[in-house]
């Protein structure tokens, strides 16, 4: 049996133990409470290159997210709130003791607009600036939905590059609501593909090219048939107007 001596150092023990408890629940209180005095975030560093990103935007972002000392300061939601930004790609932050917090950036790199007010990576990754600022001389591309932009961009670096062979550079290229592909040279000459077998259709571009240059400039290039297409020319000593349509087979 439990004697009284035994019973009362149980007590004293839990005692001092539920104390000790309590001493580190209060100290730890005070630490959270007197770290952003005693240990503030002084210093926030920016590294990587911006070309899109709005360093003000970037700024007002960190500040807003700044509320903790160097201990306590939350880096993950700092990150998140960050690469929610248009023109980011990806950040890192980290602390740097004593008192410096480094946040570096990696920005998306456009190669093409995206439908009316967008822009979009190498990688078919859509984003949309805050204050609409789009880049000048870059190609258009396009679709009804953005998740068709990794396959609209894979067209137009594969067929920009088939087309370039043959001296066009090409502008434009679209998939539209329903599935209609269709190019656009630069100099504003368009080209039909339709929905089917559009590769075989270009590839029959690729090859009639060059009775069709022999022939005039080509205005619009239709494709949409079995076995052939349809060119409209630019009719000779004329910068528009209606120009006439022929097959081509």
């Amino acid at each position: 049996m439990m004697t009284e001596t035994t019973r009362l150092t149980l007590l004293v023990r839990l005692s001092s133990a539920l104390l000790l408890i309590g001493a580190l629940i209060g100290a730890g209180w005070i630490a959270l409470q007197w770290e952003p005095v005693l240990l503030p975030v002084r210093v926030v560093s920016i590294e990587g290159e911006m070309h899109g990103l709005s360093r003000d935007e970037l700024q007002q972002t960190i500040g807003a997210e700044i509320s903790g000392g160097i201990l306590t300061q939350d880096l993950t939601t700092l990150r998140t709130r960050v690469q929610r930004l248009p023109w980011v790609e990806r950040a890192t932050v980290r602390r740097i003791w004593p008192d410096r917090i480094q946040l570096t950036v990696h920005e998306h790199t456009a190669i093409a607009r995206w439908n009316d007010n967008g822009l979009v990576t190498e990688r078919g990754v859509v984003f949309r600036p805050n204050d609409a600022r789009l880049p000048a001389g870059l190609a258009r591309l396009g679709a009804a939905d953005d998740t068709h932009a990794p396959e609209v961009v894979a067209r137009f670096r594969d067929w920009g590059a088939r087309l370039l062979a043959l001296g066009l550079i090409v502008d434009g290229v679209r998939r539209d609501a329903r599935g209609d592909w269709s190019i656009e040279l630069l100099g504003g000459t368009q080209v039909l593909l339709g929905t089917d077998d559009v590769e075989r259709r270009l590839q029959r571009l690729v090859a009639a090219y060059g009775e069709i240059e022999a022939i005039g400039i080509p205005t619009r290039l239709d494709l949409r048939y079995s076995n052939g297409l349809a060119v409209r020319w630019l009719p000779a000593g004329r910068s528009g107007g209606g120009p006439k349509r022929i097959a081509a087979h």
